[in-house]
């Protein structure tokens, strides 16, 4: 009977171990990744398409630090992504690098991704906040910090 319960235990135990080794990613997983990195892409590249396709032209923005020169003073200075996404109107030359360090979803209708990049002078950590409108993840508040590294 002793050896018996220890089989079925162990049978148990063996059965269990392998059902919680399976990762599941949501299909809302893999959408919020690819809206971080087609943003990451359309900046490297200059494309106002595939901004437009990462960004909500209509809601979104960003916020930055911003120091006065003259006063040292801080600041938040906030604009639209429309008009961020303006800056990037040339393929940079530069080799860029992204990696997602993290992604948090919300009831498959917001997220928050922590985005790591490198430009070779610049390092950057965004925070990008999306939200699921109309079957399509776009980002809505995009904030960063940066260092030099020069």
């Amino acid at each position: 009977m002793k050896v018996l319960f220890t089989a079925m235990a162990a049978a148990t135990l063996l059965v269990s171990t392998f059902s919680r080794a399976e990762a599941v990613t949501g299909t809302e997983y893999q959408a919020v990744v690819d809206t971080a990195y087609t943003y990451f892409n359309g900046a490297a590249k200059g494309d106002q398409t595939l901004l437009a396709k990462a960004f909500d032209l209509e809601f979104g923005h960003i916020k930055m630090i911003r120091v006065d020169k003259e006063t040292q003073q801080e600041t938040v200075r906030v604009i639209s992504l429309k008009e961020f996404a303006g800056y990037f109107k040339e393929a940079t030359k530069d080799k860029w690098e992204a990696n997602i360090l993290s992604v948090d979803i919300v009831d498959d209708k917001m997220a928050m991704v922590k985005l790591d990049f490198h430009t070779p002078k610049t390092h950057y950590i965004d925070y990008l906040v999306m939200y699921k409108r109309q079957n399509a993840w776009r980002i809505v508040t995009k904030t960063f910090v940066a260092k030099s590294k020069l």
